[in-house]
């Protein structure tokens, strides 16, 4: 993974949680837009991280 890779990584998530926060909104009171896209951009970059940590620790420990 390069630096821009990492630059890449913010714009392209706020996208994703823009589309799937406003698709779960439906559920969720009037004018509670914002909170639904922030909770699934937070969930979902904490996710890749974890992904990204998970395979990482595993490529280790195989190679090493």
């Amino acid at each position: 993974m390069t630096w821009l890779d990492l630059l890449w990584f913010p714009p392209v998530m706020l996208a994703i949680a823009m589309v799937l926060g406003a698709a779960s909104a439906d559920d969720d009171p009037p004018g509670d837009l914002t909170r639904s896209i922030v909770r699934t951009f937070v969930m979902l970059s904490v996710s890749v991280v974890a992904v990204g940590v998970v395979l990482h620790l595993v490529a280790n420990a195989f190679a090493g």
